[in-house]
């Protein structure tokens, strides 16, 4: 994880799940009490800028339910209407692809019942 990142100005917690849950629930209340749909991003263990897409950020489901989950978790206990997937590969797949990340883990466990939409590019076999 890079503290210098070039889309950190896009999160609200840095490194910290315990927060980014409390702060991102807040988030996508106070967005979508504006009638606003709320895109929480990016979907999953998006943690660096050099060679993003092509980058596979490797984690245990153990570290990714601990540290990289719970902000997402919280965002869609809150209500928030979408989803961006991330560059990155996730454990070697491009995380826009995978259908054990956003089939299995976004829609069956965490519960996401909104729509995904690819960040710009994102998507490599369309």
């Amino acid at each position: 994880r890079v503290s210098r990142g070039g889309r950190n100005a896009e999160s609200l917690s840095g490194e910290d799940p315990l927060l980014g849950a409390r702060l991102g629930a807040e988030f996508v209340r106070g967005v979508q009490a504006q009638r606003v749909a709320a895109v929480v991003k990016h979907f999953a263990l998006n943690s660096q800028e050099t060679h993003r897409q092509q980058a596979s950020s490797d984690a245990s489901e153990r570290v990714a339910f601990e540290v990289y989950y719970p902000s997402f978790e919280a965002a869609i206990g809150a209500g928030a209407a979408a989803v961006m997937c991330a560059y990155n590969k996730v454990n070697g797949t491009h995380a826009c692809e995978s259908g054990a990340l956003l089939n299995n883990v976004l829609k069956a466990r965490l519960g996401f019942r909104g729509f995904v939409l690819s960040d710009w590019g994102a998507v490599h076999s369309a």
